[in-house]
């Protein structure tokens, strides 16, 4: 889109530009606010330029957009922009838009919703994490599993296998729970009884961080179990602060938070099936800065989770290209569903605004007209939007589709991600 402003159009924002300019730097020789405009328009003049383009442009695009009902997708970029001898201003502008496509019938559609049961042995194995500081490792006499700690000797041996001298490293422990199933050294381990010897590769970095593939003679002089303590009433109070009082009030807590959570990954998990269906279902194409946004939050996310920053040797576009399949996918379940509010007519009110900070208020225990102030603000409100709404389409979908519950016991692999 072409937007011609006439120089009445733009001339006031300009010169506020300048004026704020002068008033705000300070250059060598001149006091603050004293700088002569010619010099302003010379050493600032293109910068000035284009940040009053970009505002005069987003709002009338803005207008435009809205009048002719165009669905963006994103913002609109200023491609260029130029003035006419006539000092008219012309922008020129690119955007891209919601594709047009037909929403396929999906009354018809089935999905089963696991209905997860916490079992005796998934209360143990809280209680067992809750424990574990207070475990501590005994020696056992059976072949290794996962569950163990291998307490060995390391012996670095060179092609012939000789040992290196220097290469020897003592009462090495092993955790194996701890260590990546596809190690190498983790596979040799598992089965060993003490006094077995392995001999395994291993991919080692040398003092300045070189790779290179040693062989490693690991004799094994331990294999230790962790034994735990029983829960008893006062270990209870005591790795609790005294929340809890008893064993059994603390078992009868673990048992309803993990209810709580397993109805969470349940819906959690249905929600993913239903996403997946409509992504599969349905031809959608993709505006290319939709897919990049997605990325982008992947990639800050993944930077958010490595404490801020990535290593040194971390490969950004090889990221990307790793997740673009779920960058796509991301975003063509989001166009999917803001074409099902469209369809449904699916409406925001104002009062679902209020029910939501009333909920999360006393989840939290914040003051019901504080939070609700919060989330009318202007950095809470488009976030608080897109929650409502993702709900109101799981819901319609829900009353829509048939939805059958299986009983079954929750594992590692059934966990998803929110």
């Amino acid at each position: 889109m072409t937007l011609t402003f006439e120089h009445d159009d733009y001339q006031t924002e300009l010169n506020n530009r300048y004026k704020e300019a002068q008033s705000a730097v300070q250059f060598k020789g001149f006091r603050r606010g004293k700088v002569p405009m010619d010099l302003i328009r010379k050493t600032m003049g293109k910068e000035i330029e284009s940040d009053t383009v970009e505002t005069i442009t987003q709002k009338k695009f803005s207008e435009l957009a809205e009048s002719l009902k165009i669905k963006m997708v994103g913002r609109a970029r200023i491609r260029h922009f130029e003035f006419k001898g006539d000092l008219t201003l012309q922008v020129f502008v690119q955007y891209e838009v919601q594709p047009d496509f037909d929403l396929k019938p999906y009354e018809d559609y089935e999905f089963i919703r696991p209905k997860y049961t916490v079992t005796d042995s998934s209360v143990q194995n809280e209680i067992k994490s809750l424990l574990r500081e207070h475990a501590v490792w005994v020696n056992e006499d059976k072949p290794a599993t996962e569950e163990n700690m291998i307490v060995a000797d390391a012996q670095k041996l060179d092609n012939g296998g000789m040992p290196i001298i220097g290469g020897r490293f003592e009462n090495q422990e092993f955790n194996l729970k701890a260590m990546s199933p596809e190690s190498p050294l983790r596979k040799s381990l598992l089965g060993v009884i003490p006094n077995d010897e392995r001999v395994v590769d291993l991919e080692l970095a040398d003092k300045n961080g070189a790779k290179e593939l040693a062989k490693i003679r690991v004799t094994i002089k331990e294999v230790k179990r962790q034994d735990f303590p029983e829960l008893t009433d006062d270990l209870a109070k005591e790795i609790t602060n005294g929340q809890f009082e008893s064993a059994d009030a603390l078992k009868t807590d673990i048992h309803k938070q993990l209810e709580q959570f397993y109805e969470a990954q349940a819906e959690e998990a249905l929600r993913e099936d239903i996403a997946q269906k409509f992504v599969k279902e349905n031809t959608v194409e993709l505006p290319q800065s939709l897919v990049a946004s997605f990325s982008d939050s992947f990639v800050e996310n993944a930077k958010y989770r490595l404490g801020g920053k990535f290593p040194p040797n971390f490969n950004i576009d090889a990221f990307r290209r790793e997740t673009r399949p779920s960058a796509e996918m991301q975003a063509k379940w989001m166009l999917i569903r803001t074409k099902i509010i469209e369809t449904a007519g699916i409406k925001l009110e104002e009062a679902d605004i209020q029910a939501l900070a009333a909920e999360d208020a006393k989840k939290y225990g914040i003051d019901t007209e504080a939070m609700m102030k919060n989330y009318q603000s202007e950095e809470m409100l488009n976030v608080v939007i897109d929650r409502i709404m993702r709900t109101k389409v799981y819901d319609h979908l829900k009353s829509k589709m048939k939805i059958k519950e299986e009983v079954r016991e929750f594992k590692p692999e059934d966990a998803v991600e929110a």
